[in-house]
Order: C-alpha cells, then sequence, then structure tokens
C-alpha cells in the first residue's frame, strides 16, 4: 500500500483533495493507521480516482458524482444528466460568447467615436404588467403622438391624468413604414374599466428586454431603433417579440416634442451557441466531394514563414491585388498553394492564379506546377476558413476513408464570381488524400 503522499504523487492529486474526496465519502483510504493517523491507498484505487477526476471535469458536483459512482443512478439517468450537463455548458459558453461580442462591439465604438455613446444599450428583464390600453392602427410613425393625446383625452374625461411612463406597443411581426399596429397603455384605473375604447389585459414579462434612451421628437424614434439593432447584430442576440416604447416624458399640448424621453425595449434572446464547426456546417452546404484534379500552374507571389502575426497570408494578397495584370494566361481562378510545414513550423505558399502556359514570369513572383492529385474538397467562405481547415483535420479525415497525402499541396481555389471585399461567395478548401 501506499501513503497519502505517495498516492498523491503518483495521481498527481493534491492531499488535500484526497482528504476531501474521503470526507464525502467518494474515495475511502484502503486502511488507516490508528496509532499515526496516515491513511494509505491501494494502487487499483487509482482507477475510482479517475473516474472522480473525469467526472469533475466535466463540471459534476461532488455529490452527483458521488451518486454516480456507488451504482445509483442508471444508465437512462446518467444519460439524461449528461444531457442536461450539455445543455448548461452551451447556456454558459453562448452567455460568454455574447458578453465577448459586447465588448467588441463597445470596442469598435470607441476606435470609431473616441468617446463613449450618448446612450447606451443595456440588457433588462421586465414584469409582467396589467395596463389599460387604446390601440389603433397609424398611418404612419408621425401619428404616435396624435395617439398619445387621444389616450390623454380619454383620461381628462374621467377626471385621470396621463400617468407616466406610458407604454408603446408595437404588435408588428415584422417593420411597416405605414398602417402601424399600435398600442399605448399604462398601469389602469378604475375610472377606464369598462370603456368601450380601452382594453384592459396583462402585458406580459420579459426575461431580457435590449433598452435604449432617446431624447426628441418622435419622428426621431428610427435612430434609436437602428442603435438598437447595430447592438443586437453585434451583440450575440436576437428580437423575440413586439418591440415597445416606454414615454418616460410625454410633452403636454404646445409643448415642444423634443422634450420627449422614450425608452426603446425591444425582446431579445440569445442567439444559439454555434461550434466554429457547427457554424461552418449551418453556413454552408457541406456537401464534401472526392475530385481528382488534373495538373495545373499557378504564378504569383511566394511566402516562407509561420504566419507569425496571422496578417501575412492576407498581406500578400493585398501586394498581389494591385499586380494581378502582369500575370499573363490567367484562368479566372486564384490560388493559395501550401506546402506541408517544416520541423520548425514553416511553410511555402503561392498566392497566385492558374495559368493556361507559362510565359514570363513577373519579377518577384514564382511558377508552381501542381501534379495531378485526388482531393477532398470542402466549402467555405473566407470568415470560416480556419474552421474549414479544422473541421477537414480534427473530424472529417479521422472519420473517414481517407488520410492526409503529406506529398501533395493543400490549397484554397477561389472562383471568378469570388469578392475579396466581402468574402461571402463560397471558396473551396482542397486537401490532397489517399485511402487509408
Amino acid at each position: 500500500m501506499l501513503k497519502i503522499g505517495a498516492f498523491s504523487k503518483l495521481a498527481q492529486v493534491s492531499p488535500k483533495a484526497l482528504r476531501i474526496y474521503d470526507e464525502r465519502g467518494l474515495l475511502r483510504p484502503a486502511w488507516i493507521d490508528r496509532f499515526s493517523g496516515y491513511r494509505y491507498y491501494r494502487p487499483e484505487q487509482l482507477a475510482r480516482l479517475h473516474s472522480i477526476l473525469a467526472l469533475k471535469d466535466l463540471g459534476f458536483s461532488l455529490e452527483q458524482i458521488g451518486e454516480l459512482l456507488d451504482g445509483g443512478t442508471s444508465s437512462e439517468e446518467l444519460g439524461l444528466m449528461m444531457r442536461e450537463r450539455q445543455r448548461e455548458l452551451s447556456r454558459h459558453i453562448a452567455a460568454e460568447e455574447a458578453r465577448l461580442l459586447r465588448v467588441e462591439a463597445r470596442l469598435r465604438h470607441l476606435e470609431q467615436a473616441d468617446s463613449l455613446p450618448q446612450s447606451d444599450v443595456v440588457l433588462k428583464p421586465v414584469r409582467p404588467l396589467t395596463v389599460a390600453g387604446l390601440r389603433r392602427t397609424l398611418a404612419s410613425q408621425d401619428d404616435l403622438a396624435g395617439l398619445l393625446h387621444d389616450f390623454r383625452l380619454l383620461l381628462r374625461r374621467r377626471g385621470l391624468d396621463l400617468p407616466v411612463p406610458v407604454v408603446g406597443i408595437y404588435y408588428d411581426p415584422v417593420y411597416r413604414p405605414s398602417g402601424l399596429d399600435v398600442e399605448v397603455a399604462a398601469p389602469p384605473a378604475g375610472g377606464l374599466r369598462g370603456v368601450p375604447e380601452i382594453s384592459v389585459h396583462e402585458l406580459p414579462g420579459e426575461e431580457l428586454m435590449a433598452c435604449t434612451v432617446y431624447r426628441g421628437a418622435f419622428d426621431g424614434l428610427p435612430r434609436a431603433y437602428e442603435t438598437v439593432f447595430t447592438w443586437l447584430e453585434s451583440s450575440g442576440y436576437t428580437p423575440s417579440g413586439p418591440n415597445r416604447d416606454l414615454f418616460l416624458q410625454v410633452p403636454l399640448p404646445g409643448e415642444a416634442l423634443e422634450q420627449a424621453v422614450t425608452e426603446v425595449q425591444i425582446p431579445v434572446q440569445p442567439k444559439p451557441y454555434l461550434s466554429p464547426v457547427a457554424k461552418l456546417k449551418d453556413n454552408e452546404q457541406m456537401d464534401i466531394k472526392i475530385v481528382t484534379k488534373p495538373a495545373f500552374t499557378v504564378v504569383g507571389l511566394p511566402y516562407f514563414g509561420t504566419n507569425e502575426t496571422e496578417n501575412e497570408i492576407p498581406e500578400l494578397w493585398a501586394d498581389l491585388g494591385p499586380r494581378i495584370d502582369e500575370v499573363a494566361h490567367k484562368t479566372g481562378i486564384g490560388y493559395g498553394l501550401c506546402t506541408e510545414p517544416q520541423g520548425d513550423g514553416r511553410f511555402h505558399y503561392l498566392a497566385g492564379f492558374g495559368v493556361s502556359e507559362v510565359a514570363d514570369v513577373p519579377e518577384g513572383m514564382e511558377a508552381w506546377d501542381v501534379p495531378v492529385q485526388t482531393y477532398a474538397v470542402f466549402p467555405c467562405k473566407l470568415s470560416t476558413i480556419h474552421e474549414a481547415y479544422q473541421y477537414a483535420f480534427e473530424t472529417w479525415l479521422p472519420q473517414s476513408d481517407y488520410r492526409h497525402d503529406q506529398k501533395g499541396i493543400d490549397f484554397e481555389l477561389y472562383t471568378e464570381e469570388f469578392d475579396p471585399q466581402t468574402g461571402e461567395v463560397a471558396m473551396y478548401v482542397y486537401v490532397p488524400v489517399v485511402t487509408k
């Protein structure tokens, strides 16, 4: 048997952790010296310890680990626990990814404006609220002030003042420049119940509202909405219900509309988390093809290095752009040819164009001949090229009947429709393969 110190060193687990596992009943010592109190373990107990560590790494609590290891959990229950843990992790990753997107959006704003925005977009929950509302179809956003005025008149006829805030609810599922289905509402007073024009109902709560405050006349509200939707686009959220305007300050008749203060509220939910590979599959038709491509020749600018800054390859293509016309007999197809990395991680790369024949090679450029080869072809976009390579080498190849042919040349193929400014038109990653 091994003393706790030796067992600790063997297992790469601290003695303190072993004592905690003992206290929780997860891993009892094989024997305790009743005179010295030393704990002793058998080598075969490493298997149970490894199970504890594996489940702990998945995020299970020590209590859950005890239930799992002591046989009180069926395989069906274990599967349910694993799936719930998977959902928890996905929600956590989605929340952190959304937080990262918000930080990046704020950084972009600071870089562009050199200052904080006058009104931030914030996320907050909104509780359910019983309201009395006046609902109409408006010709345009400009008629919103008139609807608020009519709502105020209805209240005054019953001796009531317009409560603040008042909420405006837009029921149209899509934007309409005219014919807007709008309701203005407030918590009901007794004098409003039973009024034919007034509907008393519960306005549902929302777990998350993206909100920003706008000061000014109602015809400027579209700018506030633009602010929120721009923020949503870069922050990992998507609208999930009718948007609202919370009128925090409504000008009285005769007062300037510019005195209005409105909080724009849009119910949102996080976009579902997708791993880089899942995003690739979601964005592209992942129709992997095996093709045999005839020999071809590419003329372009060479590179040798590790792309350490991750900008060296894009800069190579930028240098090639002004010199495209120097390449004679172009086929119109662009290629990024790449050889297998050397032992030190450096690789050869050629950014260029296919040619039907080699004439005079322009100064500083090279001509590469690529022999006939069998390839696995992965469609992608410029924004998902790294994920395409990751999927090819880490997921597809290990599960396929092929292996990477290290003697061949990997390359990206850019069709004539490819737009280097947007990178949105499909391109292709070609990986040389042979059967296993």
